[in-house]
């Protein structure tokens, strides 16, 4: 199956760039590769600038967030399938030929309910695939899917690891889950504060650092809480406070985590953001291998920038091939405008790089709507892809794809139609011997149109 793409000039006009893919199309791709790419890797790749359709829910909504390539360059792409209202979490492996990957778990689905009889809070956020090929899933799942009232909200984190199978993996936690029971959730207001997590992060020994948020001891507002597990999913002890830091900007400020980044020295710079005087600011803060905050980054290892004076959210955070941190999210410079992707640059120590973009920030604003970028991953040319959503009208959404040079100068844009009018992207991974990248996300359809689901989707992409 494939989907209309649509590259943005500069000036922010809209140009038909690819449609279909007939018999000439292919075989001028195949040409290309075969002149650009290692014949073995030409001969695997699927045909780039191509959507694959991935329902995974024969009767429910389904979506995927998050992709990672192993090292025989298949995808696995995790996310959620639904049985009626209650979610589960999940992960798919395609070929390195982009092909469905059959012999993975049911018709290349596995799946694990790890709250059975839950409701739509069950979700994957993160996959990592270990040395030696077994792949985790990270996210969120009911506490108790029994409870009632404010009970019912709250979550906790979970793991699921899967062996090449796309089976559980015994040896991992209980049942091959790990369920990291934080805090208590907490209401305040409307709000309501709980466990949760959005990243996860594959650390060369094996070990798992999933970054999450927790209520603050005796408060209603959440902190950072990044975990630190071994291969098999215990806590490290060696790490913070019993394997767990626990990182607050301010007492009272409620942050939101989202990445991280390990760096080769064995440190770890985390991505989120917190409502501050009015203004909704990037945090980044740095953790040394002993889980400390690193005092040569930011004030004592936090970095609170308003990089924008209304809203400047930081969603994912990577190293470009210059040295310097480079976040994407959205923003926007007054409460009344709509919001813009952003994509924020700044030095190794954590300060506001002024050389990227203008005032450190890279911005897309297509036709006055709203647009987000959702996370970034690294090319071999040092330069970063970005994903995330775009709006060309009021009414459609689109997933979008950026691109950073390795000096965070803007290239190329383009809108992705999946299939639906609520698309997005949010995840994107580049195989190891950087010959192909894959952006993963979904066809979201409208939900007043009940005999239409959520489809997960995968754009595959020269990186």
């Amino acid at each position: 199956m494939t989907r209309q793409f649509r590259a943005l000039a500069a000036a922010g006009a809209v140009v038909l760039a690819a449609c279909g893919t007939d018999g000439n199309d292919a075989e001028q791709r195949a040409e290309q590769r075969a002149d650009q790419e290692p014949a073995a890797a030409a001969a695997a790749a699927p045909p780039f600038d191509t959507v694959t359709a991935a329902a995974l829910s024969k009767s429910g909504h389904d979506r995927l967030l998050a992709g990672a390539f192993d090292p025989s360059n298949r995808l696995y792409a995790a996310g959620w399938v639904a049985d009626g209202t209650d979610q589960a979490l999940a992960v798919t492996r395609y070929r390195a030929d982009g092909s469905l990957d059959a012999s993975f778990g049911t018709a290349g689905v596995a799946s694990v309910n790890v709250a059975t009889g839950g409701k739509a809070a069950e979700l994957a956020r993160g996959v990592v695939v270990q040395p030696g090929g077994k792949v985790v899933i990270s996210g969120v799942a009911e506490h108790d899917p029994a409870a009632e009232g404010d009970g019912a909200r709250d979550t906790d984190v979970v793991l699921a690891r899967f062996d090449d199978l796309g089976r559980p993996d015994p040896s991992f936690g209980s049942a091959g889950v790990v369920r990291l029971d934080l805090s208590t959730g907490v209401a305040e207001g409307t709000a309501y504060r709980s466990d949760m997590s959005w990243g996860l992060v594959g650390l060369p020994d094996g070990k798992l650092l999933v970054v999450g948020g927790q209520v603050a001891p005796g408060r209603t507002d959440l902190d950072f809480a990044v975990v630190r597990l071994t291969a098999d999913g215990a806590r490290d002890t060696t790490f913070a406070n019993g394997g767990v830091a626990v990182v607050g900007v301010a007492p009272g400020v409620s942050e939101t985590p989202r990445s991280a980044v390990a760096l080769p020295d064995g440190r770890v710079v985390v991505a989120g953001y917190a409502a501050i005087d009015g203004v909704v600011r990037t945090v980044l803060f740095a953790l040394t291998p002993a889980g400390a905050l690193d005092p040569a980054f930011g004030q004592g290892g936090i970095a609170v920038h308003a990089v924008l004076g209304n809203v400047g959210e930081a969603y994912a955070v990577a190293v470009l091939g210059n040295g310097r941190l480079v976040t994407t999210g959205y923003g926007k410079d007054t409460a009344e405008a709509k919001v813009d992707l952003i994509a924020g640059g700044f030095t190794p120590t954590g300060a506001v790089d002024p050389a990227h973009g203008t005032n450190g920030v890279v911005r897309i604003d297509i036709a006055g709507e709203d647009d987000r970028g959702r996370h970034l991953a690294v090319t071999p040319s040092g330069g970063a892809i970005i994903v995330g959503s775009g709006k060309p009208t009021a009414t459609n959404l689109e997933g979008m794809v950026v691109r950073l040079s390795r000096d965070g100068a803007l290239g190329d844009r383009r809108l992705v139609d999946l299939g639906g009018p609520n698309d997005s992207f949010f995840g994107v991974a580049v195989s190891p011997d950087g010959s192909r990248a894959a952006a993963v996300g979904y066809a979201g359809h409208d939900p007043a149109d009940s005999s239409r689901n959520d489809d997960g989707a995968i754009l595959w992409l020269r990186p």
